[in-house]
């Protein structure tokens, strides 16, 4: 599935592809006596949308992301580096099911953790 003339987006497949990826890590996610309790009252459709769009711009797709700040979104939470390192894991395995390559998957990682800080606070610790 992987053409080096492509961006990321479209070498994981593309809308339907990455809406997929996005459904199943979800339900893994859901299904982590981990992670779950994050979610609980949260409604998924609208995550599921927002973390699509996400995605996308984070992959060099078709951005309509709001640029929502993801600092402000997860402040508070008690979201941790272990905790965001299994929520990566999922989606990881999530890209495989799809065919991803190693290649895109390590990819994806490296950018998802760009955020890393922003989704723990861990950019907040010294100010």
């Amino acid at each position: 599935m992987s053409d080096d003339s492509q961006v990321l987006f479209d070498r994981l497949g593309g809308t339907a592809a990455v809406a997929a990826i996005v459904q199943e890590m979800y339900a893994r996610v859901l299904e982590d006596p981990e992670l779950a309790p994050f979610f609980e009252g949260v409604s998924m459709e609208r995550l599921r949308t927002m973390q699509f769009h996400f995605l996308a711009s984070a992959f060099d797709g078709p951005a309509e992301y709001s640029g929502a700040d993801l600092t402000r979104i997860h402040a508070g939470r008690g979201i941790t580096a272990v905790h965001f390192a299994k929520f990566c894991g999922h989606f990881a395995d999530a890209m495989e099911d799809y065919g991803a390559s190693k290649r895109d998957v390590d990819d994806a990682l490296g950018r998802l953790a760009l955020y890393k800080d922003k989704i723990t606070g861990d950019a907040n610790v010294d100010g």
